[in-house]
């Protein structure tokens, strides 16, 4: 009898290892975080004669069509090794995590500016610094004679060339190598007096898959901004509805942003659950600024758009691992009590 009390309480010992196994797994799932070492060097804006009163970390200028100028930039490497930087003149396009970003060079369809910067600001294609080195770079611009409406915008990008730390993927056998950039804000005006208003216009409607929420299949609502002016502090409200005008979804947002010029995707979410083919409506209502915009338009989701966005939708298995854990811990009840009453028997 001895012999089998040994046995069932290596068995109890297992599973409360698993237990502990499982505990571990759930947080390693849900408590990741993330660590940056950050750029290694930093960039200041030097006093130009062109530059907007009052405005001092980025670059403001108001500027006359067909004017010739030069801005400079201090570099300052803060390591104590060798840097070889990047620099690109970047217009800004938005993202669709609804934000401003400056990333790219070459922006294609997401920008419907007039100008681009990197056609009107002649930067050095590499930048080399030594340890601890400063740096004065200057970059010459020439102003379109034909002039433009509202304002240029967008940012001196500074990418640091060398890789930094390795981040795994969702993919196997493929990684991320992180890069720190510096991005030093940059505005072409004609005029601080005449301003532009910002104009949102509906251009598409399809399916999508939001990655906020956990990769949940979503409608997408591309939204642009036609006009030469930067859209600040908008909320977006955007609600589906089936034809029985019955409430399917919604997501509601604050404190987004658009480039002048510029388009996005606002997701939709479905709440992680799969989405149906068939006929809607979308009622979506943006404001900011004081302005509104409203915006009421019956479309389809077509069954291959709909798979599509299933499809590239990975499951949450984490419930899973919950099932599992209820269904060990019955188990070590179920030995305890077993034990226990063995033992209360042999007493």
């Amino acid at each position: 009898m001895q012999r089998l009390v040994t046995r069932l309480e290596r068995w109890t010992l297992i599973l409360l290892s698993t237990i502990a196994g499982l505990f571990i797994g759930v947080q390693s799932l849900t408590g990741q975080a993330a660590t940056s070492n950050g750029a290694g060097f930093t960039v200041q804006m030097v006093p130009n004669s062109q530059q907007t009163t009052g405005i001092t970390n980025y670059f403001d200028l108001t500027v006359k069509p067909g004017q010739t100028g030069t801005v400079q930039m201090r570099v300052v490497n803060l390591t104590k090794q060798r840097l070889r930087l990047q620099l690109t003149s970047n217009t800004g396009y938005t993202t669709t995590n609804g934000t401003e970003s400056y990333d790219l060079a070459k922006l294609g369809a997401k920008s419907t500016a007039q100008y681009q910067l990197r056609d009107l600001f002649k930067t050095p294609a590499k930048l080399t610094l030594d340890p601890a080195e400063t740096k004065l770079v200057t970059v010459p611009y020439q102003v379109p004679a034909a002039g433009f409406k509202g304002i240029l915008e967008g940012a001196f990008y500074f990418l640091n060339l060398a890789s930094g730390s390795e981040q795994a993927t969702n993919q196997k056998g493929f990684y991320l190598h992180n890069r720190y950039a510096v991005a030093l804000g940059l505005v072409l005006r004609e005029s601080t007096a005449s301003k532009v208003k910002p104009k949102l216009v509906l251009k598409h409607i399809g399916t999508g898959i939001e990655q906020r929420q956990k990769f949940s299949p979503a409608i997408s609502v591309r939204l642009a901004n036609v006009a030469p002016q930067l859209l600040k502090k908008m909320t977006i409200d955007g609600r589906i509805y089936d034809q029985s005008n019955r409430l399917n979804y919604r997501t509601k947002r604050s404190g987004l942003g658009m480039a002048p010029a510029s388009n996005f995707d606002y997701l939709i979410n479905t709440g992680n659950k799969r989405l149906a083919a068939g006929k809607y409506r979308l009622h979506l209502v943006a404001t900011a600024g004081g302005q509104r915009w409203v915006f009421d338009q019956q479309f389809t989701i077509s069954r291959t758009a709909a798979n599509k966005a299933n499809a590239e939708t990975p499951r949450n298995l984490q419930w899973l691992w919950w099932l599992l854990l209820v269904i060990v811990i019955l188990l070590v009840i179920w030995f305890a009590y077993r034990i226990g009453k063995h033992q209360a028997k042999k007493k």
